[in-house]
């Protein structure tokens, strides 16, 4: 038995996941979120028409990104030429990943780690990579924390508020903050750095979670009432989608997460919990006597995964060279089949706000494993190019340095 027909009889190969009536399931929940009768969020971000005519020169601005891992913050303003500066910036752990924090520890930890930075800095914005409600006044209420943060506290307040609060024992200085998310500041950081013209913008994320962004008329967020005509970025917290099939391995890993009802996307496909499905699937084989030779499977990282792809150096687990070529067939295809699914929810989102055919998607994507996993962005732009050519669509993926931190100043803009 090959690893992918393995992974076939368990319901884990990319053949598996129907491409159409996937792209079907994700209109229909994209549309119940649009109207607030179910779905996927959908959340509307309330940042509007914002293109590279809002940027003011030479305002210096408090930028942080809470990501799933780590949590960074810096200075950052448009220089005279308009290009993006970005100073004294600073990485740390993500408060609350690696241990239990309350309400007021949370809020202390952000506001400690950016005190530096208040003397200096006329407003906030907030790149927050979790799932809110966001105001019309750009805050935003944690509904949701994903990625195993634990801070239970948190939810159900206002991020932006607090977050100000809590600044003021460190600054007493009047500010203004605006909330976004990691996909809505990639979108945002790729549009303040190019100039081409596209037919639709998504922001994509895939790294420790995933997740995408793009821009919605006004019209169709019938979900809100009273907004203005225009054209607003919509987090759709894809995450959450559940019209993936799921596979034996995926049901194992995802019923030892903490809500192991929320978030099924992200959670068959993501950095977080890729590295358990395929120790999962090698796992069964083992127990199904599926190797030739020696094995003492422990768990292992997705960095693991990346260093026996390219090195050959499973963290010493297999010593039999067909063992090995099987392990290697079923990580491969469990790659391929997340970036199958990312490919789907990407096209989907494409199809639905391209305006104008002559002109290329731009996917402004970021994240360290859609950049490091061995084979993701080739699999990733196979399904993309097969998916939107059937469309009649064409695609360019954009990347750059700091996308999160300049989107998030990119923000800033509008307050």
């Amino acid at each position: 038995m090959t690893g992918k027909e393995f992974l076939l009889a368990h319901g884990q190969s990319a053949e598996n996941i129907d491409i159409q009536s996937s792209l079907r399931n994700f209109w229909q929940q994209m549309q119940l979120g649009l109207e607030g009768n179910g779905g996927m969020p959908m959340i509307p971000t309330y940042l509007m028409n914002i293109d590279r005519s809002k940027i003011k020169l030479n305002e210096k601005h408090i930028i942080i990104d809470a990501g799933g891992t780590n949590f960074r913050c810096a200075l950052g303003y448009f220089d005279d030429q308009g290009q993006v500066v970005i100073e004294r910036q600073k990485k740390t752990i993500m408060p609350a990943s690696d241990r239990l924090l309350t309400k007021s520890e949370f809020y202390g930890t952000i506001a400690s780690n950016i005190a530096r930075l208040l003397p200096a800095g006329k407003n906030v914005g907030f790149c927050f990579s979790y799932q809110v409600d966001m105001n019309a006044d750009l805050d935003g209420k944690v509904v949701m924390f994903s990625k195993e943060v634990k801070a239970p506290e948190v939810i159900g307040t206002q991020v932006g508020k607090e977050t100000l609060s809590a600044c003021k024992q460190y600054d007493k200085t009047k500010r203004k903050i605006v909330i976004l998310n990691d996909t809505v500041a990639t979108l945002l950081g790729g549009l303040a750095l190019n100039d081409e013209k596209f037919g639709a913008y998504l922001g994509y994320i895939y790294g420790t979670g995933t997740n995408v962004c793009y821009i919605e008329d006004t019209s169709k967020i019938t979900k809100v009432n009273g907004l203005p005509a225009g054209k607003m970025l919509i987090n759709t917290e894809c995450g959450n989608f559940d019209g993936f099939a799921q596979g034996d391995f995926d049901k194992i890993t995802i019923a030892r997460t903490a809500v192991p009802d929320k978030q099924l996307f992200e959670k068959m496909t993501s950095g977080k919990y890729l590295a358990d499905i395929i120790y999962e699937a090698l796992s069964v084989a083992e127990r199904n006597g599926l190797f030739a030779g020696k094995t003492d499977i422990v768990p292992f990282t997705l960095k693991d995964v990346s260093t026996f792809l390219t090195d050959n150096n499973f963290c010493g687990l297999f010593e039999d060279e067909q063992d090995m070529q099987f392990v290697r067939e079923i990580c491969v295809e469990l790659i391929r089949r997340s970036a199958k699914m990312g490919a789907i929810v990407n096209s989907a989102l494409a199809i639905a706000s391209c305006q104008d055919k002559s002109l290329p998607v731009a996917i402004v994507a970021e994240g360290t494993t859609f950049n490091k996993l061995p084979h993701y962005r080739e699999f990733f732009e196979q399904y993309l190019t097969e998916i939107l050519g059937a469309w009649g669509l064409k695609y360019k993926i954009l990347q750059g340095e700091d996308l999160n931190m300049v989107g998030t100043l990119m923000a800033t803009m509008v307050l």
